[in-house]
């Protein structure tokens, strides 16, 4: 029996070692799980994982034309279940998080118990916020500031990031005074741990929810390791992680 055991371990560590794994994931999970997947690959040291990251709707547009990607984490619930409708990805897609939408500024003069009173104040000359077009925290900024009629009245300021990555980065180099981004991205060491680690919750009733999720593609779903990072995101140890960067998560 532990000779059987022994050979069932080389052989799925063989396995694992013969396969690389293709992510492709909204931007912003990258801090979330960047973290998952080296805790996994702590358990898997001979899993070989490349993780791209973009816009959640240029992610399912690159499926859609052949791309080989294993997994797709998008942060439009809506993107996975119309790939799944297609045929395009093996596993029927599931909620990992909801997202939050914060207002975030290095300027000295942003104020965050003011919301959404900063963006009318002088200082402001930039905005920077996702492409809705394909960007989920795009669309649901856009939403929240036609809620309280804002968006036409700011449009000659606002100016636009590929990704939600991209949007804070804008803000980070200043070429942007404030902006709308993840509560992900403000909870990463990188904003987390700085100066300017303050910023305003967007209260979520402003928008739809951002309803995150993914699956296996079809190509991935010969593929030893995705099939096992794929389980590993609905862990309790995953989960944790996730709420640690402030999404909203189901279960323990």
């Amino acid at each position: 029996m532990r000779a059987l055991v022994l050979w069932w371990v080389l052989c799925s560590v063989w396995l694992f070692a013969q396969q690389r794994v293709t992510v492709f994931a909204a931007s912003d999970l990258k801090f979330a799980l960047d973290t998952i997947v080296a805790d996994f690959q702590k358990q898997h040291p001979e899993a070989k994982i490349d993780v791209i990251y973009g816009s959640s709707g240029k992610g399912k547009r690159q499926i859609e034309r052949g791309a080989p990607f294993d997994l797709y984490f998008s942060a439009n619930m809506d993107y996975v279940e119309d790939l799944y409708r297609k045929g395009l990805v093996a596993s029927k897609p599931k909620l990992y998080a909801i997202g939050r939408l914060v207002l975030w500024s290095k300027s000295d003069d942003f104020n965050a118990s003011k919301g959404f009173e900063n963006l009318t104040a002088p200082w402001v000359h930039k905005i920077a916020i996702a492409n809705p077009a394909h960007a989920p925290y795009g669309e649901k900024a856009k939403q929240a500031l036609e809620h309280l009629h804002l968006y036409e009245r700011l449009a000659d300021k606002i100016v636009m990031g590929e990704n939600i990555s991209q949007t804070a980065g804008f803000i980070s180099v200043k070429a942007a005074d404030i902006g709308i981004i993840a509560l992900s991205l403000v909870k990463a060491p990188t904003i987390a741990d700085s100066p300017y680690h303050r910023y305003y919750l967007i209260d979520a009733s402003l928008h739809e929810p951002l309803r995150q999720g993914y699956a296996l593609t079809k190509h991935g779903a010969s593929v030893a390791a995705a099939k096992a990072l794929y389980e590993a995101i609905g862990s309790d140890k995953a989960k944790a992680i996730l709420r640690r960067y402030g999404f909203s998560v189901e279960g323990k």
